[in-house]
């Protein structure tokens, strides 16, 4: 499985590298060859040991989330990151072993099995793992292939895992021919779509200049109420250097970029709004939301995103709906109550989700071709909830995110893919503002075209590029591809067992 872990992207310190565009599409190869001529339940346990250490090397980064930020002891970091790479090989072994029970009884559609086989134990991964943690799905290796990224508006990054899936399938059947030629069509029709895409630009489409501002602010500092008001002000400066340059309409800042609770600071308030007129653009900054609960004398906190216009103020706050367990909050909290989210600086107990994802609302100023959602965090990295966003209307994606927490590692990078893929997939652009980085610019193919180093105080001044006219099929049609692999595995296996049983009868006596 080291093809595959070399298919995301890796960073060390200052050592990066980023192989996926080449070994995305050979990276199951060595797998599936692995698994020839396996019951399935010896291609059960040798997926799952094989794939360990792989997603151990990809997700390595959690361990700066627990031990250095979380401030829990080394051996927890450790652990952390063994749990979720196992719960990961589990899928994996998963596929593998449905692989080796459907193929041999599936006749033409043997070829098909495994990359079905493999999409449905992504998606079992998107909700099963107490709330799911789509993270390094095989559709994203090919995040800096532009002709591949084009195909995510058909079938979204589970159609991409199809894809590179079945390059696998009938490299390991022997196939060569048809493997290289689907690649080569892949690309073909991606470059297509890229053309026809890229047309002339109209000159009467409405543009927007906007600002993304990356403060970078340490994690150790963030939530240090002496150094609040310092952070702000940095906000506060990054937002008027980009702003130096020349009229901006939007300004982006990253998630809870303001270390308070912002509707209980009016100084706080009343210096956001100063920003707005002076700079005459839209603010959206990333805050901590609350509300009083209904018959109860304490109160709610949010994660949350406040929209702010020149004239008029503060005109709406988007809370985060999908939150992260043991980050913002302890899912079984009857069972584990002693355990305290990792993002304790955030509140003191745990976060209150939103009511879902949805447009911000009054903030007109752009027009429908602007209409803008905000996705905080984790939010991005699930492509069912995105896409409930643009289907109320977006037509601008904005990602807010802090990933101070991992440090100089792979995982703001990786993330950085992620989010690239939901512009692919709907065929819109994105602003990312990320508190220590990545931010960057993404255009509606999915291709990052600006982007910031990590850890450096940046006011990244950009146009807006344009979203393409009208939806994407997969915004149409959403995860189809997941459903007719469900379909599929199901089809094959139910045939089996009526075969089966047919031949017992057959055995039978009389």
């Amino acid at each position: 499985m080291l093809l595959l872990a070399l298919a995301f992207p890796f960073r060390g310190g200052e050592a990066r590298f980023d192989l996926g565009a080449l070994t995305g599409w050979i990276a199951l190869v060595p797998f599936v060859w692995m698994l020839q001529g396996l019951r399935p339940g010896a291609a059960f346990k040798w997926a799952t040991a094989a794939a360990l250490p792989a997603f151990a090397f990809v997700l390595y980064w959690l361990f700066i989330v627990v031990y250095v930020h979380g401030h829990a002891p080394a051996w927890a970091g450790v652990a952390v990151v063994l749990l979720m790479s196992f719960a990961f090989a589990l899928h994996t072994g998963l596929a593998a072993a449905l692989y080796a029970a459907l193929a041999p009884r599936a006749g033409p559609l043997a070829l098909a099995v495994l990359p079905a086989a493999w999409v449905v134990a992504e998606h079992l991964r998107s909700f099963d793992l107490l709330g799911g943690f789509p993270w390094a799905y095989l559709g994203y290796a090919v995040h800096q292939d532009g002709p591949a990224m084009e195909l995510a508006a058909i079938g979204g990054v589970y159609g991409l895992s199809f894809l590179l899936a079945s390059v696998a399938s009938l490299v390991t059947r022997r196939r060569y021919v048809v493997a290289v030629a689907l690649v080569a069509v892949a690309h073909v029709l991606g470059f297509g779509l890229r053309v026809y895409h890229t047309g002339p630009a109209d000159p009467e489409a409405e543009t927007i200049q906007a600002g993304i501002v990356q403060a970078s602010i340490p994690q150790q500092e963030k939530w240090d109420s002496e150094l609040a008001a310092r952070a702000f002000e940095k906000h506060l400066a990054t937002s008027r250097l980009a702003a130096a340059a020349g009229e901006l309409d939007l300004i982006v800042w990253p998630e809870t970029s303001v270390p308070v609770i912002l509707e209980l600071e009016p100084d706080y308030v009343e210096a956001v709004q100063v920003l707005a007129r002076e700079t005459g653009a839209v603010l959206v900054v990333g805050g901590v939301g609350i509300e009083r609960r209904a018959g109860a004398e304490d109160y709610s906190l949010f994660n949350s995103v406040f929209a702010v216009r020149p004239s008029l103020g503060f005109v709406d706050r988007y809370d985060k709906s999908h939150l992260v367990p043991f980050g913002e909050y302890v899912p079984l909290r009857r069972v584990l109550g002693s355990l305290s989210g990792v993002a304790r600086g955030l509140a003191p107990g745990d976060i209150t989700p939103g009511s879902g994802p949805r447009l911000l609302a009054n903030v007109p100023d752009f027009g429908s071709d602007h209409a803008l959602a905000a996705l905080i965090c984790y939010e991005v990295i699930y492509p069912g909830l995105v896409r409930e966003a643009v289907r109320d209307g977006a037509r601008l994606l904005l990602n807010m995110t802090n990933d101070a927490w991992y440090g100089r590692s792979s995982a703001p990078h990786q993330f950085l893919a992620i989010a690239a893929m939901r512009s692919a997939e709907h065929g819109l652009p994105m602003l990312r503002a990320a508190n220590t980085g990545v931010s960057a610019v993404v255009d509606s193919g999915g291709k990052v075209i600006e982007q910031t180093p990590i850890f450096e105080q940046r006011a990244l001044r950009v146009r807006v590029p344009p979203a393409r006219p009208g939806p994407t099929l997969y915004t149409r049609f959403g995860d189809w591809i997941v459903w007719a692999s469900w379909g599929l595995l199901i089809g094959i296996g139910g045939v089996g067992v009526v075969r089966r049983r047919e031949h017992m009868d057959q055995g039978a006596p009389a």
